[in-house]
């Protein structure tokens, strides 16, 4: 502490001065190359030990991003240059050719309950 009062930092609490050693670290070589010699600690561990400290927290950081909503490209997700694009094309058969164009109003209420309940499948089976 003597030290740093000598370089001018003098009323620094401990989160303070951690924060000066942590954003300077040519100071922080200073310092121990001048006191090296005076203390009976071994310095190069507490070095060690501070990378190693560093390097924890290194890997508890987590990187947060931002995006905003944007039209997305059809035929680019089709192609699969971008996104991930997942599309059902319903149909029914009407004299043994498959048609899609129907009105949904006209969808009976059991075949809308089989319908709902493969989505709810397939939404169950994308979660996994």
């Amino acid at each position: 502490m003597e030290k740093l009062k000598e370089i001018g930092y003098n009323d620094l609490e401990h989160k303070d001065l951690f924060q000066v050693f942590y954003e300077n670290d040519n100071l922080l070589d200073k310092i121990y190359k001048e006191i090296e010699g005076k203390t009976e600690s071994n310095v190069q561990d507490l070095l060690k030990r501070k990378k190693q400290l560093f390097n924890e927290l290194d890997n508890l950081l987590m990187e947060i991003y931002q995006t905003s909503s944007v039209l997305i490209d059809d035929s680019k997700l089709v192609t699969g240059e971008e996104g991930c694009l997942c599309s059902f094309d319903l149909e029914y058969l009407k004299n043994n050719i498959k048609e899609g164009l129907f009105d949904p109003k006209k969808i009976p209420n059991k075949i809308k309950e089989k319908l709902s309940e493969r989505f709810d499948e397939f939404i169950k089976i994308m979660k996994l």
